[in-house]
């Protein structure tokens, strides 16, 4: 779930980088993904260039560069990694809900909660999905992710033995994921450590919303 503007105009190239194999290159990437993740909340993308990242991961620009082709590739991955990291805190945050037998409007609280924990804690994701460095593709990511999250949560509706009462179900799932979204973003353009008043009108907003729609399955279902 995003909470992203459209991006500043900006050439739409590819930022392809070389998957490492080797276990010592996983490393050495993930230090660079870290060291320049913190880089980016400390000084802002703007100030971050290679060769601060490889003084900040004591490696040479020269490693760097045999992973990524330039800065923007590394901010990317960045944004992928975070959007992995998003994807399963949902999925766990549903299931926990689950195991204690709460409704899917209650889960759906949940969600909220820690997806403004993990927008506060994931190294560099907030700082670069507001920033006018945020790719073409990487809005595709996550727009693929919501529509996934759409996906599986009316699946999960209908196995709590309940459906959506209206024409089109999908279209109040996307718009489900779609509150989350944009409230998110209102949360933090407001305030960078998430506007309490603002996370409380987003949970009262999806409770609302989905309330609206959410019955219970007629028993010939």
């Amino acid at each position: 779930m995003s909470g992203a503007a459209e991006p500043n105009p900006r050439p739409t190239r590819a930022r392809s980088r070389r998957d490492p194999v080797q276990l010592r290159s996983r490393e050495r990437m993930g230090r660079i993904l870290d060291c320049t993740a913190e880089l980016v909340d400390r000084l802002g993308p703007d100030q971050v260039t290679t060769t601060l990242i490889a003084r900040e991961a004591d490696i040479s620009v020269g490693s760097i560069y045999a992973y990524f082709p330039d800065r923007l590739a590394i901010f990317d991955e960045i944004v992928e990694r975070s959007i992995g990291t998003l994807d399963a805190v949902i999925f766990g945050t549903r299931e926990h809900a689950d195991d204690l037998g709460e409704t899917f409007l209650e889960g759906s609280v949940d969600i909220i909660d820690a997806l403004i924990d993990l927008y506060r804690t994931e190294p560099g994701f907030r700082t670069l999905w507001f920033s006018q460095y945020l790719s073409p593709s990487m809005l595709d990511r996550m727009r693929r992710s919501d529509e996934e999250q759409a996906i599986t949560g009316l699946q999960r509706i209908r196995a709590s033995g309940l459906h959506l009462d209206c024409p089109d179900e999908m279209a109040v799932m996307r718009m489900y994921v779609g509150i989350i979204d944009k409230g998110i973003d209102i949360v933090f353009r407001t305030d960078p450590h998430g506007d309490t008043a603002a996370i409380d009108e987003l949970k009262r907003a999806v409770s609302i919303y989905l309330s609206h729609y959410l019955r219970p399955l007629p028993s010939d279902s």
